[in-house]
């Protein structure tokens, strides 16, 4: 099983860095994101880069069904409640209704990550990422499930992968740096 979640993770890991250049469109077709992802590639202002994923996130967030952000909210409340069975409950009928709404499959995916279903998880990221192949917040997961899985090499392709569309990324550099320690001290 193990070897079968590896493969599964390689392959996905392969399929979204040679596939999807940096700036490659996705199925999120709002025409603000590509301005939005510029700026957080090249801009050095804070207050800017902080606008931008902020902007990023409310769009991502907008389904354009006012029932499903509606359910949205619902499962956002169930999330800060800590009622995980709740919001997991939510998101997949979000799914369910919505299978194009890559944030319907983020939100399940940080439910089972929460929950530590990694599998789960992973499943729902390579949903999110089919969708939408910059979604920064499922790249940073994808990367945690894998240095925990000791996947070193591929958490830090994933890594690699979020600095290349978020270079502020505050924590991708020194879990990189982190997870190449871990690598070194498995050499045989």
């Amino acid at each position: 099983m193990k070897i079968q979640i590896a493969v599964f993770t390689r392959n996905m890991l392969l399929g979204i860095c040679l596939i999807y250049s940096p700036v490659a469109l996705s199925d999120q077709t709002d025409t603000r994101l590509d301005d939005l992802f510029i700026t957080l590639q090249n801009s050095a202002d804070v207050a800017q880069l902080r606008d931008a994923e902020s902007s990023i996130w409310e769009i991502w967030f907008e389904s354009g069904e006012a029932e499903v952000d509606k359910m949205m909210l619902e499962g956002r409340k169930a999330v800060a409640a800590r009622e995980y069975a709740i919001a997991e409950e939510i998101y997949s009928q979000v799914i369910d209704r919505l299978p194009r709404y890559s944030e319907g499959w983020n939100r399940r995916a940080t439910i089972r990550y929460y929950q530590q279903d990694y599998e789960g998880s992973l499943q729902d990221i390579r949903q999110t990422l089919a969708l939408e192949p910059r979604h920064f917040g499922a790249i940073w997961g994808l990367g945690m499930i894998l240095g925990w899985q000791k996947e070193y090499s591929s958490a830090i392709i994933a890594f690699e992968r979020l600095l290349e569309l978020k270079p502020n990324a505050g924590d991708a550099r020194p879990r990189i740096e982190m997870l190449r320690q871990e690598m070194q001290k498995n050499v045989i």
